[in-house]
């Protein structure tokens, strides 16, 4: 046998695993995934309804359509290509997921990407699927436990570190700035 052949013979599953992922598997993913984001999209709205419909801080329609329109002409473009560029590498699952804990560039997709090393997967085999989303998953559990530790204990930790480490926080903010407004002036030149 050539190396073709091994290739095809590792890639191939049998009948019915392709049954089930398509039967069974798929459509509880997008089941679930869809009625996520749906719910994500609708709880982040109720800040702004709360505030502006309960609490009478309501800016305007006009302010509010502007600001509109500047996001989507700044995002929409991105909103488009990053799940056309990012669903070969983790896949309808690992999308789900990625999307709705966010953070995929710096976190979902190395993650993914490790994973799928480690079981030494092809792109755009299944393995690769289910190793990416097992990626993704532990990162986003290590993520929620670091948060967790930081909103809960954050301002002890910040009380016991040395005085040149505490000083030195006060530049955290305007880092975080300055990062943010380079990634929006490289988006600017493509």
């Amino acid at each position: 046998m050539n190396n073709t052949n091994n290739i095809k013979e590792k890639t191939t599953t049998p009948a019915w695993q392709d049954e089930a992922y398509e039967k069974e598997y798929l459509p509880k993913v997008h089941k679930y995934g869809t009625a996520t984001m749906l719910l994500i999209l609708v709880l982040s709205f109720m800040p702004a309804v709360y505030f502006s419909f309960f609490k009478g801080m309501h800016p305007g329609w006009e302010v509010i359509a502007k600001a509109a329109a500047t996001m989507i002409g700044l995002e929409v473009f991105t909103w488009i290509l990053e799940p056309a560029l990012y669903f070969p590498m983790i896949g309808i699952t690992g999308s789900y997921i990625s999307f709705v804990a966010g953070n995929i560039t710096n976190m979902r997709i190395p993650a993914a990407t490790a994973a799928q090393t480690a079981v030494g997967a092809q792109v755009g085999t299944r393995k690769s699927e289910f190793a990416g989303v097992l990626g993704i998953v532990a990162s986003v559990i290590v993520n929620f436990a670091v948060l967790s530790v930081v909103i809960l204990f954050g301002s002890y930790i910040i009380s016991i570190l040395p005085q040149a480490v505490s000083n030195a926080l006060n530049y955290a903010l305007p880092s975080v700035y300055g990062a943010l407004l380079v990634t929006f002036i490289a988006r600017l030149k493509m």
